[in-house]
């Protein structure tokens, strides 16, 4: 009777859990398996390649050691792989639109991957997924070992269940994909909630400043991954690399932030700092506090990018900027009269700024004597609005930078414009944008960028052949011909073969 029944059950199971082949301890899964593995296992890394895609090739050995690792450990995750160029239904059901991507599937629930390409850091990020969203910390002891481990450390402190510690668990939940993170615990320890805080709630604990900070907003998951962002925050921030991401992640982004670039070689260096510390405590919810060593090499590109000290300014150290990065635009720059790093100074500076006095810091270029005396019209910020504004001329102008190759390979064709149009209404001139920028004129952002301003108002930009024939065509067509697309009308959708 068990045989019989036995023999009954053998097909359902099959039809359950599917048929799989396997290469390297590795699921090949394709359109007839693929949404069934899904529903089987718990825990699917999914590797979407294609044969010919180099760095498919780069990362399949090192998937292939990631799922070895993950078997030693015994490891609920499977590893599984699709081959694109012969799955295309499986792409276009799952949005898969480069090689390689990789994407786990959690209990049914797609997961993006955002980790590393080398098997230990597949390995590591596979295993936070499918850990508790926060440390479980059940006694005094163990959150006194959490704290001790990090400069920055989050615990939610609850004495039972409830909807807060809920959703506290779910802002927790793949917060370490957020950009900027921190170790996340959890406990409902009495002891431990009497001990660290006043009442139930978030705590962000940090070895600085006020050395922590109470949650008090709503408990919606952006909302608490916002306050961990910002209070992590120290008063006065070294500038880094890895504190960049910090300064520069949401909310801190929609701040202001004032850089004080000073030399850390000096005695004086310890006690601005100190100054910016505590004055920064102040302003801290408006504007960012941030020091700038210039000593390092780093740091000098900085330094130039915002006008501190370029062929066009020379400020003595230690001065101060007050910038904002609010769009995709670049820095917005703010220059107080008297750059002297004092107390007094930076706080009326800022002040000043949040109140709105402070105009925002333009460069401009000097013009030179000789601007007109070649073909080629030499343009600054001081004169090309008066330049392409002149109602008798049509003005083609050249913003270029100087470092830029394509710009050397254009000026002379630039040059032999100017002179084949020399006795018509059409005038040429050439603009650094690197070190110009004008009120009402759009940032440029790639070199070399041709426009032409029309004496009837009208501009087109140029986007064509940068030749002697093809401007002049342009030029004849009244900027018809290589006129460039608008910005909105771009396609930039990558396709299925690139990364």
């Amino acid at each position: 009777m068990r045989l019989i029944l036995l023999i009954f059950c053998l097909p359902l199971v099959l039809c359950i859990t599917g048929v799989y082949e396997k290469s390297e301890g590795i699921y090949i899964l394709n359109n007839g398996n693929y949404e069934s593995a899904v529903e089987e296992f718990d825990y699917l890394f999914v590797y979407f390649y294609a044969p010919w895609c180099g760095h498919c090739k780069a990362l399949g050995p090192e998937f292939v050691k990631a799922g070895q690792m993950l078997r030693e450990k015994d490891s609920l995750i499977k590893l599984a792989k699709v081959d694109g160029t012969e799955e295309t239904e499986i792409l276009d059901k799952e949005n898969v639109t480069g090689y390689p991507t990789l994407k786990l599937y959690r209990k049914g629930e797609m997961v993006p991957y955002a980790g590393g390409r080398m098997a230990p850091e597949m390995v590591d990020w596979l295993e936070k997924k499918i850990s508790p969203p926060a440390q479980i910390l059940e006694t005094l002891e163990d959150v006194e070992e959490f704290l001790s481990k990090s400069e920055v450390s989050v615990i939610g402190l609850f004495s039972q269940d409830g909807e807060k510690k809920s959703m506290y668990e779910t802002a927790c939940k793949d917060y370490d994909d957020y950009g900027v993170h921190y170790p996340v615990g959890l406990s409902t320890n009495k002891e431990v909630v009497e001990k660290y805080s006043e009442k139930e709630g978030i705590v962000l604990f940090k070895k600085f400043d006020e050395l922590k900070a109470i949650y008090s907003g709503d408990y919606s998951t952006q909302s608490i991954r916002d306050f961990i962002t910002e209070e992590s925050l120290p008063n006065v921030i070294e500038f880094n690399h890895e504190n960049a991401q910090k300064m520069f992640k949401s909310p801190n982004n929609e701040k202001s932030h004032l850089l004080v670039f000073h030399n850390s070689s000096l005695e004086s260096f310890k006690d601005e700092f100190s100054m910016l510390r505590r004055v920064g405590k102040e302003f801290k919810k408006q504007v960012i506090f941030v020091s700038v060593d210039v000593v390092e090499e780093d740091h000098r590109r900085m330094i130039e990018f915002l006008g501190v000290r370029h062929r066009i300014n020379n400020d003595s150290f230690p001065t101060m900027r007050i910038i904002t990065m609010k769009d995709n635009s670049g820095p917005v720059r703010f220059r107080p009269e008297d750059t002297t790093v004092s107390e007094e100074n930076i706080r009326t500076f800022v002040s000043d700024y949040i109140s709105g006095k402070v105009p925002r810091e333009y460069f401009v270029e000097p013009l030179p004597e000789n601007w007109d005396e070649t073909a080629v019209k030499y343009l600054t910020a001081v004169n090309l609005k008066k330049f392409v504004e002149d109602e008798t001329k049509n003005a083609l102008v050249m913003f270029y930078a100087p470092w830029c190759g394509h710009c050397k390979t254009l000026s002379p064709v630039w040059d032999k414009l100017a002179a084949n149009f020399a006795d018509t209404d059409y005038v040429f001139g050439k603009i650094d944008a690197t070190v110009n920028e004008i009120d009402g004129f759009p940032k440029i952002n790639s070199f070399p960028t041709i426009k032409l301003f029309m004496k009837d108002g009208r501009q087109a930009e140029y986007n064509g052949e940068r030749t002697v024939e093809g401007i002049s065509k342009f030029i004849k067509t009244d900027g018809v011909y290589g006129m460039a697309a608008p910005d909105e009308e771009m396609n930039t959708k990558p396709n299925k073969d690139e990364l």
